[in-house]
């Protein structure tokens, strides 16, 4: 079996040689639990039915709709790879493919597995145990709109064009990532894939030993943005900084430092905010003059936090466990706690709902 995987594998990266590590080494791990599920029911995988994909899912239906989906993926990945193999003479189905699309399995309507999930209904699917708490403290969520955010990204502060420059990367990719201050400040040129428009990063808060497989994840940002960040990593970083090389380390960072710390890029965005007008002071509410503002509205993390709930209210695409996975949150929970309520959207929603 292992022979066969790896087979699977190099047919895998010559067929489709753009195909990501972090894809390759989902594949190679899911490939090998089907691969394991037929050795040890005496199935042929090159000669497996619709009938004993069926049962590999069957045998599975106690694990997260998102994780049967991707394991049921890896199964069609790995018999796609194997049918439209030219190179390799010995990757030959006997009796075609088990599981090429809807007409022969279709996980939704055979098995009530949703991979995908509108934001209500997964809500409305969170057992009793865990319903409790999930907004706790919702009234207190204060998230910035879209058009808000993006009032910063012209009010960089900066002496010098460069400065302003690098100020506007760390403001949008505040925004694009919703990453926090220190994920921010940590995000490396080598990482980012400029096809994908993806970053992957550590997550700075999970635990390694608790969530090994979540410790690193992507983040992205839009198309529209690719060549502004390209043209700061391969042209203006290395001019800017004395401290840094070409086309490595990270992206953010000083004229004498090969990075810009968390605070710093946090400073960065509070004085955007003041610059573009939407800035105020949380505490102490009301200053007087000799006050000392102890925390101020618009931060790093208010950013982060407009950026979830900017994902789960107003983008039909993304559903509650992708924007879970983009926030580097273990668990569903806490991407609710960054949620505001939006009643405007709730009023469109709705009556597109009932057109």
């Amino acid at each position: 079996m292992e022979e066969l995987l790896g087979r699977y594998i190099n047919s895998l990266q010559q067929q489709k040689n753009r195909t990501k590590d972090s894809t390759i080494e989902t594949r190679r791990r899911e490939v090998r639990y089907w691969l394991a599920f037929c050795e040890s029911n005496n199935i042929d995988p090159l000669a497996a039915t619709t009938d004993d994909v069926k049962g590999y899912i069957q045998v599975n239906t106690d694990l997260a709709d998102t994780t049967l989906g991707s394991y049921y993926r890896s199964v069609q990945s790995f018999y796609s790879i194997v049918e439209n193999d030219a190179a390799d003479n010995q990757l030959e189905l006997a009796s075609g493919h088990p599981c090429r699309d809807k007409h022969t399995i279709d996980l939704k309507n055979d098995y009530d597995i949703h991979e995908n999930k509108a934001e209500y209904k997964l809500q409305h699917d969170l057992s009793a145990d865990n319903i409790d708490g999930v907004r706790e403290g919702a009234d207190e969520i204060l998230a910035l709109k879209p058009e808000q955010v993006m009032t910063l990204f012209d009010s960089v502060p900066g002496a010098t064009r460069q400065t302003r420059e690098r100020n506007e990367i760390a403001v949008r990719l505040n925004w694009y990532t919703g990453c926090r201050s220190v994920e921010l400040s940590n995000l490396r040129i080598e990482n980012i894939d400029w096809d994908e428009c993806s970053i992957n990063l550590r997550s700075a808060k999970l635990n390694p030993k608790e969530h090994s497989g979540q410790i690193r994840r992507d983040v992205y940002f839009p198309k529209e943005f690719r060549l502004q960040l390209k043209r700061w990593c391969t042209r203006v970083r290395h001019s800017f900084s004395a401290a840094v090389e070409p086309n490595s380390g990270k992206i953010l960072v000083t004229t004498h430092n090969d990075e810009m710390a968390g605070p710093q890029i946090n400073q960065v965005v509070k004085e955007s905010a003041r610059n573009a007008g939407v800035q105020r002071p949380l505490r102490p509410a009301n200053p007087r003059p000799n006050d000392e503002i102890k925390e101020w509205f618009v931060t790093t993390h208010r950013i982060r936090r407009s950026a979830i709930s900017h994902w789960v209210n107003d983008c039909e695409s993304l559903d509650l466990h992708q924007v879970r996975r983009l926030a580097g949150h273990a668990r569903i929970e806490q991407t609710m706690d960054y949620v505001e309520d939006d009643d405007d959207q709730l009023v469109v929603d709705y009556q597109k709902a009932m057109q």
